[in-house]
This record gives C-alpha cells, structure tokens and sequence, in this order.
C-alpha cells in the first residue's frame, strides 16, 4: 500500500500535485524580466573584490625635494609613457608609416591609445568608464589585426607594447606623501585574470583551427600549395602559392611532420589552461560564495527575535547553505554567456565573411531563441520559486523533527512523523520535477528549431563548395592567409563546424537563461533576508558602555511583538549594584520579555531602559551585553568540550577562571569526576547530561563572563532543595556589587530578593521585600506563595479513627 501510494503521489506523467497554498505557477508574485537583472546586479557587492582587487603599497624613494605634493594616487605618469612607447615604433622601425594601408592602420590604432590614455586624466564617472571600455575594445583588435592580418613579428610586439603601457593604468598608481614616493600595486583582481586566461584560450583555439584546417584539407590532402603566411610561418618560402602549382608526395609527407609537431605544441600549451582554469574558477566561486554566506549568516545573528519567531529555522538553513549558493553559479553563469557571446559573435562574423545569407542563418538561431525564451521564462521562474519554497519546508521538517526526537519517541509519534516527512518530500519532489522537466522541453525545442536551420545551411554550402563558389569577403580572406578565397573542402568543414558552434552557442546560452531563472529566485531568497534592517543596532552616535555604578532603571516601559497585543506595559523599577530583584507571576506575563529589554534583545516600543542615566538606544549593543550575563531558562550547550562550553562567550578565559566559575555554580565536582574532566566532549545539545546538569553549566557560562549584571532566568529550576540552596550561596557571595535579575517560581530563591515585581499581563501589579508583600491581605504575591507552599506539600490523607 505504501508503495502504491508513493505511485500515485509520484506519477510518471503529468503535472503532480501541488497543494494550492505552495504552488506559484499563477501567482502573480513571481518577479518579471526587471526584476531577474536587478538580483543580479545586486550581485555585484560581492563580485566587486574579486573584479578590482586591493591596492599594496611600496614606499619607492624619499627626498625632501617632494614635501609639497598633496598626497593623492595618480597615474597621470601613464599618459607621458604611451605616448614614449607609440613613438618608439616609428623611430625604431617596428612600426613604419607608408609601408601599407595594414601598417597604417595599426599605427593609427596605437596613436589613438595614447590619446584616449590623455583623455582618461580630464574625465570622470561614466565618461570614463565609457572611455575605459572603448581603450580596451580598441588595444583588443589591434592585437587581433597584428597576430591575423600584418604578416611579422615586430608590428605584433609594438602594439603589444603600448597595451601593455595602457595597463599600468590599471596596475600601477604613484603619489608623494610627506617626502616620499610611493607605488601602490593592484592585484587580487581574479575575476578580470580569469577572463584574461580564458579568451587567451578561446583565441589560441581559434587561430588554430583556422590554419589547421587550411593546412591538412587543402595541401596534405589535396597537394595545394600553402599560403604565403602558412609557408613564410613553417619557413618554406618554395611551397608557397603562386612559387609552385602543386605538392609533391614528399613535401606533403614533411606537411605532416609539421602538422603533428604543431598539435603537439598547441596542446601542450593549452594543457596548463585545461587545468589550471577550472581549479582557478572554483577558488574565486568559493571565495565569493562565502562572503555571501558570511553577510547572510551575520544578518540572521543582527535580527531580532521578533523575526526569527516568525520564521521556521529550516528556512534560514535551507537559505544560507543552499539559495546562497547561487551566487557561484552566477559567476559561472557569467563566464559562460560571455565566452559563449564572444565564440558567437566571432563565428557569426567570420561565417558572414564566407557568405553573408550563412551569418543572417547563424542570427536566425539566436532570433528564435529570443522568442521561445520569452514564453518560458516566467514559467521557469514560478516553479523555480515553487521548487525552492518547497525544498525549504522540507528541510524544515527535517529540523524539526530531529529537533524533537525525545517527544516523537516519548508519544510513540514516529508514524505520524514519516507520514509528514513523506507528504512534504513527495511534494518538494513534484516541485523540483516540474523544474526539471520544463528543462527538458526547452532544451529539445530549442535543438528541433536548430537543427532545421543547420541542415538548410549545411545543404546550401556543399552546393557552393562543389561550384567552388568565390567567398563574399575572398580579399579580406586573403590578406589573413587562409586559402578559403572560394569555396573548397577547407572552406566547407571549417565553416560547417562553425555553424555548428554557433547553433551550440546559442543552445548554452538558452541554457545558462533558463538556470539563471532558477538562480534569480534562490537568491532573491537571500537579499530578502539581507535587505530586512535589524530592530536592534547601534545608533549613529552611540557609546560604549560606561562602568556601571549607580542604578538600572525603567520608565513607563511598554512592548509589544503584534501592535494590538502589548506584552509589557508601563513598566517602572530601579535597580541598584549589590541588589536581588526577583521578577515572577503566571506564565506568560512578560518576565522573560522585560529582561530582554536589558540586553536589548529587544527595544521597548514606548518609555525608556536606562544604566546609569544613558539610554540604553545611545549605547553600543556589544558593549552593553559585554556587560550582562544571563542565564536562559533554556539549557544550550554545544557539542563541545565542558571548557569551551563555560567559556563559550569568554574565549580567551582561563582554566582558573573556568575552574571558578564551576565552583560557584556547584557543578566542579561533577566535572572532576567526569573521564577527562574539562576536556570531557559533550553530545549534541548536551544531550548525555541531566537537565540538573545542563542548568549548572549554563550559571557557569554565566558566571564567567564576570560581568556587572546578571540575569538568571529559572536558574535552578531542575534542583534539588539542598543543590539548590548552595548555588544560591555561592551566586550570593560572588554577586556582592553586582545587579542580579531573578525570574523564578521557587519560594526559597524568591525570598532572597531585595525586591520583588510581580508581573501579570505585562503589569507590575505589586513590589516590595518578600516580608512587605506578605502584609498584603488578598495580594496576589501572597496568594501566590500560599499556593505554591500548599502544592509543595502534596496532597492530605484521611485522618486516623
């Protein structure tokens, strides 16, 4: 039955059932187009590091002829080493004027560079980043004409030279400074490295396969002379075209040598990119993966308890550990459609140069993925949205229950429990495979359509390769030294391969959309929690926390968790260093509430929390709970030594202090006789020891911390009569001049107090010494005790006959 039930629940076709409630496929929430871009633009804080790195200073030389500079970075010394580094190739004959329109042209481009370099000193902001874009795009293809087009090496390194000058601005920044000069070096720039390495691959593997290509289909092949580039390259000037009609068999069979020699030596270096990029990429992704992860966790801890009741904790889990996780496949994400936009746009470019109707096809591709993309995005994103909500409960559901093993197993509930599992998991799965199986609709209609247009293109190039048809660009063709001036064998796969890589570039690019939807809702997920402001932070101007010497007071103090439900309400006491003030009342009164005010867990809503006659708003939140103790009603330990359980909010302390505070909390002789003493592990949640235990180690933790108030909320709840009355005791003696906050039940804990405020709903309805209130006829304080002295008396048998 259970098997049939998970059939069903599981169908092998079809949309699965949903519940209503968790399913966004209509919701009109899900965010639209706008709203993708902006999450990933709001990726940009923790890329940012990676893409500019940090600045390193070296001092360069001192003289007191530079004690007037003002101080400030500048590369204006950039502009000046240009322009020296574009007039060098004149002057040295690197780079001749009126040798050709090529060479020209190149000296040209190098001129421009430097005048664009002047340029960058004058402007600023968004001219600048404009003028930064265009150098680059400009040193770019400047180096692509010298390596394709200028046959030599000296117009290669002259150009080469003067982009590497323009870099300087980038990298290398002076400024004098009180009589010295200093350079400061940017490096950590990753991001940009990567993508250096990656397009140098992606143009290695380029210009490779042109010239390959060329070499083996049209002379190993078919004995055509080489090109006058392929021959000048390989230093056979007489096996040029136009030097000789055709190839003999035994300079064929030495092509091939060349041909071999050359694989060998292209991939041997592009076996170090084949490793060293992919490990590179991982290590940048981490590395912004945890700065995200660290702002999320260090939100979560800032927002207040108002937030985390609200929520369950699966979800935060679920959001740190999984949705934040996104943010490496953006990088990725990015990486790819920028290589595959660059490998596209290359191949659409140098494909129209065989024939423009070929490149019009190789747009068509992308066209219709436009159109397809704009019919599934929102679908993808709304089960995306569905999938990672459901994913969520799940986890959650996990948390819980293991959370809650003692009752489960207390109740006999286990059955109960995996059916719950069981209805949650078989729903995030129903959700998760709606996700998976829209991707697979995608990615077949987005081949089909592909397909239908490669197959078109493939026909119409063998006819014009069998008509040894003329190229659209055959001069252009030419000048790079490639033999495709008509269509030929060369010409017919090189261009097929690259109309196949175009199709499969659009296809990846249609790919990596339709898992940035998916991204989109993981992450929107994360900046949901990081754009929550804290209820608690630290003023602008606020202070530390001075010592604490005269009183803790409270003035008409009002809180409430919903507006309409007040909790605390005209709240007003005094408490002074050296006093006991013990909180109690019925469950649900508010103690808990009102001591964290002190803390400020929580800020009141209305009235004011002041130490020593400063707000505690205007003080710095660390340092003021570096000034509190507390010990929570409920026991957390960690599973951790005993030591570094007690000192837990000390780190640094001490054996002697640990020691210490074991003794006043009455739980040294415990730890004496455990196997390894203070080194003795705990399990999960302290789970091996007794609640007693637990309560004891929590007053240490407490009493570590040494701190000027305490807060004990049901500190000895789980003792027994005599433990208890020692540990009272020794908080007693140990907290002379300290101001300690009581919130108990226990007669004899409460008698103690200098004070006592006896709270209910949210009112403090009496106060004074245990004695004062006693005097009260009808009180509530002393109804109070007579009920709980009654209970602990236990119930009356029958008088003897």
């Amino acid at each position: 039955m259970n098997d049939l039930k998970r059939s069903r629940a599981l169908p092998a076709w079809g949309d699965a059932h949903i519940p209503a409630d968790r399913d966004h496929t209509d919701s009109a929430d899900v965010q639209g187009f706008r709203d993708v871009i902006k999450v990933f633009i709001r990726t940009w804080p923790f890329l940012i590091t990676q893409v500019f790195g940090y600045w390193r200073v070296f001092p360069l030389v001192r003289s007191h002829l530079f004690a007037s500079s003002d101080g400030k970075w500048s590369f204006s010394y950039v502009p000046p080493l240009v322009t020296a580094l574009v007039a060098i190739g004149p002057l040295t004959g690197l780079l001749r004027y009126g040798v050709n329109w090529q060479l020209d042209l190149l000296l040209g481009a190098t001129i421009l560079m430097a005048m664009m370099i002047w340029s960058l000193i004058l402007v600023r902001g968004r001219l600048f980043a404009v003028t930064a874009v265009a150098l680059v795009l400009l040193g770019s293809g400047a180096n692509m004409m010298a390596i394709l087009v200028v046959p030599g090496w000296a117009d290669n390194f002259q150009v080469g030279l003067v982009s590497f000058g323009c870099l300087f601005i980038w990298l290398l920044q002076l400024r004098i400074a009180n009589g010295e000069v200093e350079v400061r070096l940017r490096i950590g720039s990753h991001l940009v490295y990567y993508y250096i390495l990656n397009w140098l691959k992606i143009l290695i593997g380029i210009v490779t396969a042109l010239f390959t290509i060329d070499l083996l289909n049209q002379s190993i092949l078919q004995a055509e002379p080489l090109t006058p580039f392929l021959a000048g390259f390989i230093g056979h000037a007489e096996l040029a075209n136009g030097v000789t009609d055709t190839l003999t068999l035994d300079q064929r069979k030495e092509l091939q040598l060349y041909y071999i020699i050359f694989i060998v030596a292209v991939g041997m270096l592009m076996f170090p990119f084949s490793i060293i990029l992919p490990y590179y990429n991982v290590w940048i992704l981490q590395r912004i993966n945890q700065d995200l992860r660290l702002a999320l966790v260090e939100r979560w801890h800032q927002l207040s308890l108002r937030y985390h009741s609200d929520h369950r904790v699966g979800d935060s889990v679920y959001r740190i550990y999984q949705d934040s996780a996104q943010v490496t496949a953006i990088i990725g994400m990015v990486v790819a459609v920028m290589t595959q936009l660059m490998q596209y746009g290359m191949t659409v470019v140098f494909v129209a140069a065989l024939d423009p109707f070929l490149g019009l096809m190789a747009l068509t591709i992308a066209i219709l993925a436009l159109i397809w993309g704009s019919w599934f995005s929102p679908r993808m994103r709304s089960r995306s949205l569905t999938a990672r909500e459901t994913n969520s409960d799940l986890t959650s559901r996990i948390q819980e229950a293991f959370e809650a093993i003692r009752v489960i197993k207390a109740y006999g509930a286990e059955d109960r429990e995996q059916a719950r599992f069981e209805s949650d998991s078989v729903v995030a799965f129903n959700a998760a495979y709606r996700v998976r199986s829209l991707v697979a609709v995608i990615g077949i209609v987005m081949f089909t359509l592909a397909a239908v247009i490669l197959l078109g293109g493939e026909f119409m190039m063998a006819i014009w390769a069998n008509q040894n048809r003329e190229t659209f660009a055959a001069v252009l063709i030419g000048l790079v030294g490639l033999s495709f001036v008509n269509w030929n064998l060369s010409a017919f796969q090189w261009a097929q391969t690259q109309f196949l890589d175009s199709s499969n570039q659009v296809r990846g690019l249609l790919r990596q959309w339709t898992l940035a939807q998916d991204m989109a809702m993981g992450l929107d997920r994360v900046f949901n929690i990081l754009d929550i402001e804290p209820d608690v932070k630290n003023a602008s101007d606020a202070i530390p926390m001075p010592a604490f010497t005269d009183e803790i007071r409270f003035e008409d103090v009002g809180f409430a968790y919903e507006e309409d439900q007040p909790i605390l309400k005209h709240i007003s006491f005094t408490a002074t260093p050296g006093s006991i003030t013990a909180i109690v009342g019925p469950t649900g009164s508010g103690k808990s509430t009102l001591v964290g005010l002190l803390t400020r867990i929580f800020d009141p809503d209305s009235g004011r929390v002041l130490i020593d006659g400063n707000d505690l708003r205007q003080l710095e939140v660390d340092s003021l709970r570096a000034n509190v103790s507390i010990a929570l009603q409920e026991n957390v330990l960690f599973a951790m030594s005993v030591r570094d359980n007690i000192r837990y909010v000390v780190p640094n302390a001490d054996d002697a202090s640990v020691r210490e505070a074991a003794r006043v909390a009455c739980v040294d002789d415990y730890i004496e006789g455990l196997p390894e003493g203070l080194d003795t592990l705990l399990g999960d949640r302290g789970g091996r020891l007794s609640t007693g235990q637990r309560q004891r180690l929590s007053i240490a933790r407490a009493v570590v911390r040494d701190a000027p108030i305490l807060i004990l909320d049901e500190p000895t709840a789980a003792l027994d009569a005599s433990t208890e009355h020692e540990v009272l005791e020794r908080l007693a003696l140990w907290g002379k001049g300290r101001a300690i906050f009581l919130i108990t039940h226990r007669i004899s804990t409460i008698q103690r107090a200098d004070q006592i405020l006896y709270l209910d709903q949210g009112e403090i309805i009496e106060r004074g010494s245990h004695a004062e209130l006693m005097t009260i006829n009808d009180g509530r304080y002393r109804s109070f005790v007579e009920a709980e002295e009654l209970l602990s008396q236990g119930p009356v048998g029958p008088a003897d006959d």
